[in-house]
């Protein structure tokens, strides 16, 4: 059983998190059904952060995703679509409206990115839907995020902090 300490618990293996209930759960798994807490928070082994949220729009893999709506917002996360976003995290796997499941918020994920980002650049949303792009002086980043190759629109490794 991991051990839980507050709103974190620890993953036992590779893609799979604690929930209190010591009861592994995907972190690309969705559901109809809140399971958990909305902003539950877990790690996995590799120590990439992971939290509990419900889509209030269809969400694709990859895609940059931001809190919109409620004072908690976790319960209506969409894709990020202007450039003036506040990124919150990336969905691992696709969200159909309305579907519970985690977003990674911190660690190294793959995110779609504007092409020609050079690796090392710090990113922030872009004006494409789902997408992160290179950080100018002007665009402060809400959280911070690094490209850590060359961007592809398709999506690209980045760091999450």
């Amino acid at each position: 059983m991991a051990k839980v300490e507050g709103l974190y618990a620890r993953g036992t293996s590779a893609g799979l998190l604690q929930n209190p209930l010591g009861i592994p759960h995907d972190s690309a798994s969705r559901s109809a059904t809140q399971l958990l807490p909305l902003g539950f928070r877990a790690i996995d082994e590799a120590g990439n952060e992971y939290t509990y949220v419900k889509a209030g729009a269809a969400i694709n893999a990859n895609d940059a995703v931001k809190l919109n709506g409620s004072a908690l917002g976790y319960d209506d996360v969409q894709v990020t679509t202007n450039d003036d976003e506040v990124l919150f995290g990336v969905a691992t796997a696709a969200f159909t409206i309305a579907h519970y499941g985690f977003v990674q918020t911190r660690g190294v994920v793959t995110c779609k990115v504007i092409v020609a980002t050079a690796a090392g650049s710090a990113l922030v949303p872009g004006a494409t839907d789902g997408t992160l792009k290179l950080a100018v002086a002007a665009s402060l980043p809400g959280k911070g995020a690094i490209a850590l190759v060359t961007g592809v629109a398709a999506g690209s490794a980045i760091h999450l902090f």
